[in-house]
């Protein structure tokens, strides 16, 4: 696969037309599957907000597992995998926002920069906090007897507020968008 890989490449057609001027000018139209949600756009705008919190609650939820002062943070491999965990919210967010500016009827790359990013993501999440939860019981083993075991179990026990938003929403994820429909306009 190279960089220059282009997924939709397929999906678009063009046909030259003669415009008003006599210049031939490409006319560009979508030939590649759509997306069809089971409702309208306004009960589409209902579904940013709890998408939204789901998105805020995660960010939240990490935050706080941020503000704990265990003597792990100090250690490398600990502490990179926290950060890990930001990058699947941060795409979680951008894929809201996305989805926020797509219609109803949606083509596949508006499908994947919105709705599929936003799914996607909700797992990375639950895997990179899962990581993370791996990493820290692994160093609780290797450095039994050199830390406060209050600090490192209240940052144990932090992980699990993020897995269970992260889990709430795919509960809510296939309640809402289980119903969407494709049309192959090929």
């Amino acid at each position: 696969m190279s960089i220059l890989h282009n997924p939709y490449k397929g999906d678009y057609d063009h046909v030259p037309e003669v415009d008003g001027k006599g210049r031939f000018r490409d006319r560009f139209f979508y030939k590649g599957d759509l997306y069809v949600l089971p409702y309208d756009e306004t009960e589409k705008k209902k579904t940013y907000l709890p998408c939204l919190l789901f998105g805020a609650g995660m960010f939240a939820s990490l935050i706080v597992q941020g503000l704990v002062n265990q003597t792990s943070s100090r250690t490398l491999w600990v502490v990179l995998p926290y950060f890990f965990q930001f990058l699947p919210v941060f795409f979680f967010l951008i894929g809201i926002v996305e989805y926020a500016g797509a219609t109803p009827r949606m083509t596949r790359e508006q499908y994947d920069k919105g709705i599929g990013r936003i799914h996607f993501n909700g797992i990375g999440v639950i895997v990179t906090a899962a990581i993370s939860i791996i990493c820290e019981v692994v160093y609780l083993i290797i450095r039994r007897g050199q830390y406060d075991i209050g600090r490192e179990m209240i940052y144990l026990l932090l992980h699990l507020p993020v897995i269970l938003v992260a889990i709430l929403f795919a509960r809510y994820y296939n309640k809402t968008f289980s119903g969407i429909s494709v049309e192959s306009m090929k």
